[in-house]
């Protein structure tokens, strides 16, 4: 089955692929070592215990529950159960063109064809459920290579999470804090330079991590949430606009109204007497791709 894959930076990736097994092995103390050259791909995904993976370059991988395996074509294998704790497996073999283009982006070449699946539980669930119809259906290969895409869709957004740098990370967190931070605190009298003392980094690098993270500066966020906040108490109650702007921080009603009209695009006393039927905080859905609300 062919289809294309998005890399990034524009790219795609079109690969053609051909499910050709699938089982579930549970391995006794005993059992022989799988020695030889792969005449496809393989991967593996340990369910239980452990295993010994000694590839051609005879570099020794112990294997876990929670982590999988890429056997590479052509390439020379030898694996065995740990006696103590012999392992279980989902496998599925495979071949195809660009597969190992695909399989870079979940983290695995030829070199370091092992990882650490994070989102383990799903994992195993899909392929599972992928040796479920290799195993009842005849016309099993479009189901599998449904379940196929899934499990290395999940394996590329494991991995794009782990490239995220720590710069990015760091960002993210106080960005999230300070964001947090304003929800609890919008009705006091706050300044740019409180925000960035309670984040712990500079004003400057605090509005640089909002502007990349939410493309909005500390006080337009903190602008807008407000606004959003008065949208609501007009929908909910019957506070009168004086008492509206007290609530969300502003002492000055008219300032008040004409940072509400400039959000609004009408005045408070509209807005309280249509009472449009709207989510007020629909706008943080659509912030950073919607970051404040994950």
């Amino acid at each position: 089955m062919r289809f294309s894959f998005d890399m990034g930076v524009g790219k795609d990736c079109s690969c053609d692929i051909d499910i050709v097994r699938v089982g579930v092995e549970h391995c006794s103390p005993h059992k022989y070592a799988v020695d030889g050259n792969r005449p496809m791909y393989s991967l593996h995904v340990v369910v239980f215990g452990r295993g010994m993976l000694i590839s051609d370059d005879k570099k020794k991988r112990i294997m876990r529950r929670g982590q999988a395996f890429l056997l590479y074509q052509g390439e020379k294998y030898n694996y065995y159960p740990d006696p103590s704790d012999p392992w279980s497996y989902l496998w599925v073999d495979f071949t195809g063109e660009n597969v190992e283009t695909l399989f870079e982006q979940c983290g695995f070449n030829r070199e370091d064809f092992c990882v650490t699946v994070k989102n383990f539980e799903e994992i195993v669930r899909l392929m599972q459920d992928m040796y479920n119809e290799y195993r009842v259906h005849e016309t099993y290969k479009s189901q599998c290579t449904a379940y196929f895409l899934l499990v290395v869709s999940k394996l590329i957004d494991q991995m794009s999470e782990q490239n995220i740098s720590f710069k990015d990370r760091q960002s993210r967190k106080v960005v999230w804090d300070v964001v947090s931070f304003i929800s609890n605190n919008f009705n006091m009298d706050l300044t740019n330079e409180m925000i960035a003392k309670e984040s712990g980094v500079s004003l400057r690098t605090l509005t640089e991590f909002f502007v990349k993270n939410i493309n909005m500066t500390p006080m337009q966020y903190l602008t807008s949430y407000r606004i959003a906040i008065a949208c609501e108490r007009f929908q909910k109650t019957e506070m009168s606009v004086k008492e509206v702007a007290v609530w969300t921080g502003y002492e000055d009603e008219k300032y008040f109204s004409r940072i509400f009209r400039k959000e609004k695009g009408m005045s408070p006393q509209e807005y309280k007497t249509r009472k449009p039927n709207e989510d007020p905080f629909a706008w943080c859905r659509n912030v950073g791709g919607g970051f404040i609300l994950k």
